[in-house]
C-alpha cells in the first residue's frame, strides 16, 4: 500500500516486472522505471490503483514488448507517439475503452472483460502486424468486421458479446489456431473456407443459432477441441469426426443430432498426443501448450471453465440432448483417459457396456434419460475416481451395485425411474423380486415345462397307439 517502493528509483537492470495487485494509491505510470531500465522487456500493473495519464519515457524505450495496464484508472487515450516512443511493443492489456486507438504494430490486443459495446472498429483492419484479437466478455454488436479478413490472425475471441450476423466466409484460414466465437447471437452455417484451415486446434462456436449440418470437411482439420452444443445443427453427426485424431474434447450438446453415435471416435487428452503431431504443430510457429484462453465444459451438468496448464489434461464427450438412437458403441470402453462422458437426454437403447470398466479415470458419467434396458454391470465399483453417476429414466432392471467406494455415495437420483430395479438406495428387492439371474430362470423354467409336455405326449400317443392296435385285432 502506498507509493512504489524507493529502492526501485535505483534499479537499472530490471528485465521483467511485475507489481500487479499492489495497491498505489495516487501513484501514476512509472514512466522513470521505462528510463531507469533500459533492458526491460515486460512490465505488468494489472489492478494497481495507478491513475492519471499514460506518459510514456522522454527517451525510445527499444526492448518493452510486453504491457499489462488493465484494471487501473488512467485517463485519456494512449499517446500517439507510442509506437515511436515503444518500438517493440507488440502486446498490450489494458481495460478502459478511453484506450481503443489505432496503432499498427500491435501483435496482440486484449481489451477483455470491459464494458465495451457498440461496433467493433473498423479500423483494426490496417493493423497489419494484429495476429491475436482478445475482445471477450463485453456488449460488442453487430456483425464481425470484413475488414478481418485482411489480418493474418492467429487467435480470435470474440466470444460473450452480442455480435450477429454469420461467421466471415472470406475469413484467412492458413495461420488461424483458435476461435472463439461463444454466447453471441450467431447464426447460418459453419462457413467451407475453415476446411483450408490445417493449423485450427480449437473452435468454439457455442451457445449460438448456427444452423444446418455438422459438414464432413470437419474431419479434414487438426482439431483437439470442438465445441459446438447450444446451436441448431440438424442431421446425422459425420462418421469423418472419427478423423480427428487428436480429439480431446469434444461437446455436440442440445442440438438436433439424429442417427448413430459414430463407433470409430477417437478421445485422447493432449498431454497423451504423440511427439510428432506436437513437433509438427510446433514447426508451423505453434506453441502447443499455448492456454490463456479458457475453454467451458460441463462436469456433472455443471458447466466448468478451463484455462491454463490444466487443459492438456482434460478429455471428454458430450452428446446429450439430442435424438441419437441405437447402442452406446462398443468402443467408448476403451477411452482409458476419458473423464465425462455425458449421453444423456437421447433415445439410445441396449444395455450399459461392461466395457465401462475400463474407464479408469472417468469421474462424471451420465445416461440419464434413454432406453437403455438390461443391467447395472456390478464391475463398476471399481471405477475410485468416479463422483458422478446418473442412469435414472430408463429400463433397466436387477439390483443396483454394491454400496461401496463412490457407489456407496450415490444416492436414490442416481437410479429413479427405472420401474425394474430395487436394492439400496431405492426399495429393497423382494424374494421374487427382480433379480439378476431372474431372466436366465425363467427361461430355464420355460425349456423345462416345455420337455415335460413332450414327454406327456409321447406317452399318451403310444397308449393310444395299443389300445387302437388292440381293438383292431380283436
Amino acid at each position: 500500500v502506498g507509493s512504489f517502493p524507493r529502492f526501485f528509483y535505483h534499479q537499472h537492470d530490471l528485465q521483467y516486472l511485475d507489481l500487479s495487485n499492489i495497491y498505489f494509491k495516487g501513484s501514476q505510470f512509472p514512466h522513470w522505471l521505462l528510463e531507469n531500465n533500459t533492458l526491460l522487456e515486460k512490465l505488468v500493473l494489472t489492478n494497481s490503483s495507478l491513475s492519471g495519464p499514460l506518459q510514456l519515457p522522454f527517451a525510445s524505450q527499444t526492448r518493452l514488448s510486453h504491457l499489462e495496464i488493465s484494471c487501473n484508472f488512467f485517463n485519456g487515450n494512449i499517446p500517439v507517439e507510442i509506437g515511436a516512443q515503444l518500438p517493440a511493443l507488440r502486446f498490450i492489456k489494458m481495460r478502459d475503452p478511453r484506450f481503443l486507438v489505432y496503432e499498427p504494430f500491435f501483435l496482440t490486443l486484449d481489451v477483455s472483460n470491459n464494458q465495451l459495446s457498440g461496433r467493433i472498429p473498423r479500423w483494426m483492419g490496417n493493423m497489419s502486424f494484429l495476429k491475436r484479437i482478445i475482445m471477450s466478455n463485453n456488449h460488442l454488436e453487430r456483425t464481425i468486421p470484413v475488414v478481418f479478413c485482411q489480418l493474418g490472425l492467429k487467435l480470435l475471441d470474440l466470444s460473450v458479446n452480442i455480435i450477429s450476423g454469420s461467421i466471415l466466409s472470406c475469413f484467412n484460414p492458413s495461420r488461424i489456431r483458435q476461435v472463439h466465437l461463444s454466447k453471441n447471437r450467431l447464426r447460418g452455417t459453419l462457413p467451407d473456407v475453415l476446411r483450408n484451415s490445417s493449423t485450427l486446434v480449437k473452435l468454439d462456436i457455442s451457445d449460438n443459432f448456427l444452423s444446418g449440418s455438422i459438414p464432413s470437411w470437419i474431419g479434414l482439420l487438426n482439431l483437439s477441441y470442438l465445441l459446438l452444443s447450444k446451436n441448431n445443427f440438424q442431421g446425422e453427426t459425420p462418421m469423418e469426426l472419427c478423423k480427428l485424431s487428436h480429439l480431446s474434447l469434444i461437446n455436440l450438446s442440445h442440438n438436433n443430432l439424429s442417427g448413430r453415435i459414430p463407433p470409430c471416435l477417437k478421445i485422447t487428452t493432449l498431454q497423451d498426443v504423440s511427439k510428432y503431431y506436437v513437433g509438427r504443430l510446433m514447426a508451423r510457429g505453434f506453441s502447443i501448450f499455448s492456454f490463456n484462453e479458457p475453454i467451458e465444459f460441463p462436469i456433472k451438468n455443471v458447466s466448468n471453465s478451463y484455462k491454463g496448464r490444466i487443459i492438456p489434461y482434460i478429455s471428454g464427450i458430450d452428446l446429450s440432448c439430442n435424438k441419437l438412437v441405437a447402442k452406446i458403441p462398443y468402443e467408448f470402453g476403451n477411452f482409458y483417459k476419458l473423464l465425462v462422458l455425458n449421453l444423456s437426454h437421447n433415445s439410445l437403447a441396449g444395455p450399459i457396456l461392461p466395457t465401462f470398466v475400463n474407464l479408469m479415470q472417468i469421474e462424471s458419467l451420465d445416461l440419464s434419460y434413454n432406453n437403455l434396458s438390461g443391467n447395472i454391470p456390478y464391475q463398476l465399483v471399481g471405477l475410485n475416481f468416479q463422483v458422478y453417476f446418473i442412469v435414472s429414466f430408463n429400463n433397466l432392471s436387477g439390483k443396483t451395485p454394491p454400496r461401496i467406494a463412490q457407489f456407496g455415495t450415490f444416492d436414490e437420483s442416481s437410479y429413479k425411474e427405472n420401474p425394474f430395479r430395487c436394492g439400496e438406495p431405492l426399495p429393497e428387492c423382494a424374494d421374487n423380486g427382480p433379480s439378476l439371474s431372474m431372466p436366465n430362470s425363467s427361461t430355464n423354467n420355460t425349456e423345462d415345462d416345455d420337455l415335460i409336455d413332450m414327454g406327456v405326449f409321447h406317452i399318451s400317443f403310444i397308449v393310444s397307439y395299443m389300445i387302437l392296435l388292440m381293438t383292431v385285432v380283436l
